[in-house]
């Protein structure tokens, strides 16, 4: 015969052998149903696109430092996040993100805006000149007419299972960045 211990050990294992079961099961039908696209809208006030020159990181007070060119933007953004929320959603994080090609470098992403919608109810967006949160500023310091594109990218935390991600699949929002007049 088993001790005391010895069944509450063999009862306790059963446990978590059936908990962790039931919570791979429900990864992966969170994984197979997948998540549907959400359809959005970004619109970027031209009047308010501005470049500025000044210096930029922990040593900006450094003098021998060059200026650095910055791009100020507001955007307007239209998306409804609620149909991504089910029983296992725990959270949405949606950002902004500029995408550009340089000589230098094929693919550029800078994450300009983002915020984290926890409930259904504040999963519907519409904002109105919003501006960029993070700066927005390339590599090489000068920007030297980038097209770049704007989209939203999403990323779903589920309560279990897979960390899933997405795109907006409306097309991007189109702008150019000049370089600063020289003064």
């Amino acid at each position: 015969m088993h001790n005391l211990q010895q069944r509450a050990n063999i009862l306790f294992s059963f446990a978590c052998t059936v908990l962790g079961s039931l919570l791979a099961v429900i990864a992966a039908i969170s994984y197979i149903t997948g998540y549907p696209t959400v359809p959005s809208d970004i619109q970027v006030d031209n009047n308010a696109l501005r470049i500025v020159s000044r210096r930029y990181g922990p040593d900006y007070y450094d003098y021998g430092k060059p200026k650095s060119d910055f791009a100020r933007l507001t955007f307007d953004l239209d998306v409804d996040f609620t149909p991504v929320f089910n029983w296992n959603t725990k959270q949405v994080f949606a950002t902004v993100v500029a995408e550009y090609e340089t000589k230098t470098h094929d693919r550029n992403s800078i994450v300009l805006w983002d915020t984290i919608i926890q409930s259904k109810d504040k999963a519907n967006l519409k904002l109105r000149n919003v501006p960029n949160k993070y700066a927005f500023i390339d590599v090489s310091r000068k920007w030297t007419y980038q097209q770049v594109n704007l989209s939203l990218h999403w990323d779903i935390t589920p309560y279990v299972g897979v960390l899933q991600g997405g795109k907006s699949s409306s097309n991007p929002v189109n702008i150019i960045l000049a370089p600063v007049p020289a003064s």
